[in-house]
């Protein structure tokens, strides 16, 4: 059985760290589930993020909690945020083989304070000590920054003064703790200002001795409260306090006059200011008088002005043609820029009081020269020249474009420019002597744009720049997008502008000037960029369930021929992958997640898309049996222990499917596999096992017969343990196949179970054990190798037949007396049966031994080719092997050798000849090394006569 995630449980509700250990009726598990926690901050205020360490008894199989929030986890050691101030009932389910146990405990999660304050006095202008109040509900304490720098002050009382110095506008920031620990604060911008009475300076003041001055002040102040006094001094030795803002006030003798001003408010605050020269007073100067040189002048042309007067520090003109000037200077130029009879007037003055001179004439003569220009709008590089001059009958005109072309001579003018630029346009008038020129600039341009690249990625920022465009014309740039939207601003000569729309794009730009005189442009790029971008996006199920596989299914489009290289998901639960399609996710908890994808293609270009999921809890689900095994035929209760709906998905022998409690009569192993679906449509799978212990069949092997001191194996099939009796001379009774040497004929009787607490069945089996024969022969013969062995043998009257082995040289093997002609050492068995098929045994051992009179050798041989006695060899018998055969003359060399070769073999013999000759008559000495049939070694050394 496993145990899945619990939604909720039943459980006891713990104080402090109690375990939840004891249930019901007073039956204890070793089992408990506990849990402790620690919350940041420290203490549990709203929003309280809260860690959760589980100190259950070890060997739990899952955990479920139930945060009394709307959240769970099937994490061990979970951590989770309470947004809400309130006591929650934090449940802790643990699952152990026997069965799930639960703890309780609650959680205080406490609520924040509201912090507020006021202030007895927010404004001053001065320095002052304001009294502040903490209107905070239940604050135990207080933290309070004043702003000015003079640091925190803490404080339980909820009222405070604070001593302000200098002017300024300061910030106030309140800590407020309240009962539970919990601490929040706040704070009020520019709540203090402090800053003096500000004033607007009077009026200046000038005359002829006595001036009456009216001098008069405005007063600001923060809190528009009333000035209770005006203490002017006014620099002549006099002043006076007023409660007014204007005072009058005469002077009666000449000079320039310093006024100083203090002012006071109702609540005591000064400020003063000092204005220099505030008042003049003079006497006007005697004998004012002026000239002009030369007169008459041609327009254009400066004239001379000199002025003399008595005591005089200014001198006042106006020139008859709209022009004034003043100042300390009597001898001045000034150029007339109209014709005609133009009348000149001078003032001399002393300290602001003046004496006018007699008005002189000045006669102007000849032309002024003067024009305007407009661009023309279709066709903007040509200008057209409007003659606005001041004539005379019989000027003449003379225009320079400033481009080295031909001078123009009529009255107007127009001009097409081949090259951008600014120009200065000069007309000249000439009648008679006198001439005059008239200067304007203008500029030839070619208005555009660019935004100085060709292709983008969507989201990033273009900058867009005016092209060929003189700044000073400008009044205004007008930039209008492809996605509909504008800026506008007379300084835009660069903006940028992030391409968030794909597609090829057409762009406006539209100038306006100041002057008028040049018609607005308008500058059109068509597909002039191209905005690319991947489309990140991605499909999933909104829904989901906790512990169910997510799959993603990944939906990007590319930018054409520009393939995605980089994918980076944030799958909302912590994890993150790096492939195009990520591997399935399980959330281990519900709620909502966001899920990310963001890409990048070749180009650089990027996109991004977040979609959310919601998952739902899955619910518990706990199966238990009332029987881990039962014997075939018999019932058991299945039980599914959840908080959702239950369907048994293994139907096999059960009284109901859709019940949380069912009976089964499984008649074979069987494992019962149990759904459990909530409302949200979330299942989870449990199972039980069922071991069905079958009835015994028990079969045992037939009777049978043994020799005496033979054993056979007793069998039985049919169950799992098997019990023999007698146990005497078996091998092992608790054995399906025990091994039975019984010395006389016995029953033995097996008992076979399936399982001690199901019934078992017996059987039996008869041994019977007969008699063995007696069997005897001679235990070893001893003879010269390739001696004839006799082999006899004695035995019980009940042997009905013999056999002996092994068959090699025997020359009857199933006679009871036999001869064999061995060749090796050997030992022989005899076997004798009687009726029953018993049998015994004898062994008799042959022993060869070797002698030199096993073999002939000759002392004389005649080579003579007569067919007797010709060749000289080795003759015997019991030799196995002649290992070498070697023949020497007197002289001790070999004269012959033959090697492994067998005796009685004439072709290994000696014919007389050494080398292809025949050999000499003499005597030879030979050397023979053989080895007998029992393997010993052994040699003959002698001499040999060759005769011939």
């Amino acid at each position: 059985m496993k145990n899945l995630l619990a939604k909720c449980c039943t459980g006891f509700k713990a104080l402090g760290l109690l375990t939840a250990g004891i249930l019901a009726g007073g039956v204890s598990y070793a089992q408990q589930a506990s849990f402790s926690f620690t919350t940041t901050p420290g203490t549990a205020c709203a929003p309280a993020v809260v860690t959760f360490k589980n100190t259950s008894t070890a060997g739990a199989l899952s955990y479920s909690w139930d945060f009394d929030n709307g959240r769970y986890s099937q994490l061990s050691d979970p951590q989770v945020t309470y947004t809400v101030a309130g006591t929650y009932h934090v449940a802790l389910t643990s699952y152990y083989a026997t069965g799930p146990v639960t703890f309780t405990k609650d959680i205080v999660v406490n609520p924040l304070p509201a912090p507020d304050f006021s202030v007895s006095e927010a404004m001053s202008c001065k320095a002052y000590s304001p009294t502040f109040t903490d209107l905070t509900p239940e604050g135990t304490s207080r933290v309070w920054d004043f702003g000015d720098n003079t640091g925190n002050i803490t404080t339980p009382n909820a009222t405070i003064t604070h001593n302000y110095q200098l002017p300024g506008v300061y910030d106030v920031t309140l800590s407020v703790t309240n009962a539970n620990g919990c601490t929040n604060t706040v704070t009020k911008k520019q709540f203090i200002q402090i800053a003096l009475p500000t004033l607007t300076a009077p009026s200046p003041v000038a005359g002829c001795v006595p001036v009456n001055a009216t001098l008069a002040v405005t007063v600001s102040n923060l809190k528009n409260e009333a000035v209770t006094a005006y203490a002017w001094n006014f620099g002549d030795g006099q002043s006076q306090t007023v409660a007014t803002p204007a005072v009058q006030h005469t002077y009666s003798s000449t000079g320039r006059y310093d006024v100083t001003l203090t002012v006071t408010t109702q609540s005591g605050c000064t400020v003063s200011a000092a204005y220099n020269d505030l008042v003049m007073a003079g006497v006007a100067p005697a004998a004012a008088n002026f000239g002009v040189t030369p007169n008459p002048v041609c327009a254009g042309d400066a004239v001379r002005l000199v002025a003399t007067a008595t005591g005089a520090d200014t001198y006042s003109w106006d020139f008859g043609d709209g022009t004034l000037q003043s100042g300390a200077q009597n001898d001045i130029t000034h150029i007339f820029q109209q014709n005609g009879p133009i009348t000149v007037n001078m003032s001399a003055g002393s300290n602001g009081c003046y004496n006018s001179a007699t008005p002189v004439t000045v006669q102007v003569n000849g032309p002024v020269a003067s024009f305007d220009f407009v661009r023309d709008c279709s066709n903007k590089h040509q200008f057209l020249f409007t003659n606005t001059s001041k004539e005379i009958p019989g000027n003449t005109y003379e225009w320079a474009y400033g481009d080295a072309s031909a001078l123009g001579n009529t009255q107007n003018s127009a001009h097409t420019y081949t090259t951008p630029g600014k120009y200065f346009v000069r007309l000249t008038l000439t009648a008679g002597s006198c001439s005059s020129t008239a200067i304007d600039t203008l500029y030839d341009f070619n208005p555009d744009f660019s935004a100085g690249v060709n292709t983008v990625c969507r989201g990033t920022s273009a900058t867009y720049s005016v092209l060929n465009v003189p700044g000073p014309l400008v009044a205004n740039y007008s930039w209008r997008f492809a996605d509909g939207t504008q800026q506008d601003g007379p300084t835009l000569t660069d903006v940028s502008k992030v391409l968030d729309q794909t597609g090829v794009k057409t762009d406006w730009l539209v100038i306006s000037y100041i002057d008028p005189r040049y018609c607005n442009d308008t500058v059109r790029k068509v597909d002039h960029i191209s905005v690319i971008a991947p489309t990140a996006d991605f499909s999933l199920d909104n829904t989901a369930c906790v512990g169910q596989d997510v799959a993603f299914i990944n939906t990007t489009v590319p930018s054409p021929n520009i393939p995605v290289i980089t994918w980076s998901w944030d799958l909302g639960n912590g994890a993150t992958a790096d492939t195009e399609t990520p591997a399935n996710v399980v959330y281990a908890a519900s709620g909502t997640y966001p899920i990310k994808l963001v890409i990048t293609d070749a180009r650089t270009c990027m996109d991004s898309i977040t979609r959310s999921i919601t998952i739902n809890p899955t619910p518990y689900l706990y199966t238990s049996r009332s029987a881990a095994k039962l014997c075939e035929g018999d019932a058991v209760t299945l039980t599914a222990s959840t908080d959702a709906t239950v369907q048994w998905l293994t139907n096999y022998n059960l009284s109901c499917t859709a019940c949380n409690t069912t009976s089964a009569t499984p008649a074979i192993d069987t494992i019962y596999h149990v759904m459990a679906t909530n409302a949200f449509g979330c299942s989870v799978e449990d199972s039980v096992r069922m071991q069905v212990v079958p009835t015994v069949v028990l079969s045992v092997s037939s009777d049978t017969a043994i020799c005496t001191g033979a054993s056979v194996q007793l069998k039985a099939e049919g169950a799992t343990t098997y019990s023999w009796l007698p146990k005497d001379n078996l091998t092992d009774p608790d054995t399906a196949s025990p091994l039975a040497s019984p010395p006389t004929q016995t029953t033995y009787t097996v008992t076979g179970s399936n399982d001690a607490a199901c019934p078992g069945e017996s059987k039996s089996v008869t041994i019977t054990v007969n008699p063995l024969p007696t069997v005897s022969t001679p235990a070893r013969e001893i003879v010269t190798v390739g001696s004839i062995v006799p082999l006899n043998a004695t035995g019980s009257t009940d042997v009905i037949s013999w056999q002996w082995a092994p068959a090699d040289y025997i020359d009857c093997t199933t006679c009871q007396n036999t001869n064999a002609a061995v060749r090796k050492p050997i030992a022989y068995s005899i076997t004798g049966t009687n009726s029953y098929g018993c049998t015994a045994s004898a062994v008799t051992e042959v022993v060869l031994v070797c002698d030199e009179n096993v073999v002939f050798i000759p002392n004389t041989f005649t080579p003579n080719h007569d067919g007797v006695n010709d060749v000289f060899y080795v003759r015997g018998k019991g030799i196995a092997n002649v290992r070498y055969f070697r023949i020497f003359n007197r002289n001790g060399v070999m004269v012959f050798e033959r090697n492994n070769f067998n005796v009685d073999d004439i072709s290994a013999g000696w014919d007389g000849t050494i080398k292809g000759q025949s050999a000499a008559s003499d005597v030879y000495v030979y050397l023979v090394d053989m080895v007998c049939d029992n393997n010993q070694p052994f040699q003959l050394k002698g001499n040999v006569t060759l005769l011939r």
